[in-house]
């Protein structure tokens, strides 16, 4: 396991490299990767649920995952390439698409395909909705530069969140697996019926390293100190409660991974369950809170 996670962690991190550090082509490698990523993720939640005798489309629910991420973020290029006259019509369309689904359910009368149409319509609102608004996190631009790493560019939330969540990640493994090796009687586990290995040694390690990530953005980026203390506690909370989530059901689900995509780490939906409230979370704090602090 470790061996593999040594193959795909600097695979990952030279993606996300190339995205946030070239200026001219990462938003395009982003809006490519990361509504694949979320309807993988989503269809994988779907696939999963089938387990436990809740039907769905997982195909379809993550294709439509996918499409939404990759509107949202193509919003804007999308509207400034249309007329006035254009935009409106578009509004009254709107509406048109709430009837999409009863129109499904009645041009297909078959057995089962309501409670199906159901079971995938609240996958997308329990896993694809948050990590939608994940994904979305690319279009909030934070008030600071990184000057001296990026050039004084200006860059999204994107990093933050990334930079942060993955941190308890880390942190949580790195530390929970230090101590349950080297602590006489090993170190104690949090959740042992959902999560076996998650420990409150792990959890508190995390914690650290995720509010030293934080503050690097304020000591490289110019955010407000306080505020970036608070926000990473609050996605360190965050972020383990996400991967709780999912662990909680794959357990119920009867699975080790939600799939076999990333050597050594799972599946995509593995690697985001860390975003799944904390993309809501990071919009909260940037846009609410930090002119508090």
């Amino acid at each position: 396991m470790l061996k593999y996670r040594l193959i795909s962690f600097p695979l990952l991190i030279a993606l996300g490299a190339l995205i946030f550090c070239w200026k001219e082509g990462g938003s395009y490698i982003y809006t490519v990767v990361a509504p694949l990523a979320l309807g993988v993720a989503v269809y994988e939640a779907a696939a999963m649920v089938k387990n436990i005798n809740v039907p769905t489309f997982p195909k379809v629910t993550g294709i439509i995952a996918a499409l939404a991420a990759l509107g949202v973020l193509n919003h804007a290029w999308l509207l400034d390439q249309l007329s006035l006259a254009q935009k409106i019509d578009m509004l009254f369309c709107v509406p048109a698409l709430f009837l999409v689904l009863p129109a499904l359910a009645l041009a297909f009368r078959k057995e089962g395909f309501l409670e199906k149409l159901l079971g995938s319509a609240g996958v997308l609102l329990g896993f694809g909705v948050p990590l939608l608004t994940a994904v979305s996190c690319w279009l909030l631009v934070l008030p600071f530069e990184l000057v001296s790493v990026f050039k004084g560019s200006q860059i999204s939330a994107m990093l933050f969140l990334i930079a942060v969540s993955k941190s308890m990640d880390t942190g949580g493994y790195i530390f929970g697996m230090l101590t349950g090796k080297y602590l006489p009687g090993g170190n104690h586990k949090i959740a042992p019926s959902v999560s076996p290995k998650k420990s409150w040694e792990g959890f508190a390690g995390g914690m650290v390293l995720t509010v030293l990530a934080a503050c690097c953005f304020h000591w490289w980026g110019g955010l407000k100190l306080n505020w970036c203390i608070v926000t990473g506690v609050v996605l360190a909370v965050g972020s383990f409660f996400g991967d709780l989530t999912e662990s909680a059901l794959k357990r119920r689900c009867g699975i080790k991974d939600s799939g076999n995509y990333i050597p050594g780490m799972g599946g995509a939906l593995d690697v985001l369950d860390s975003f799944i409230y904390n993309g809501a979370l990071l919009m909260i704090m940037a846009c609410v809170f930090y002119s508090r602090f």
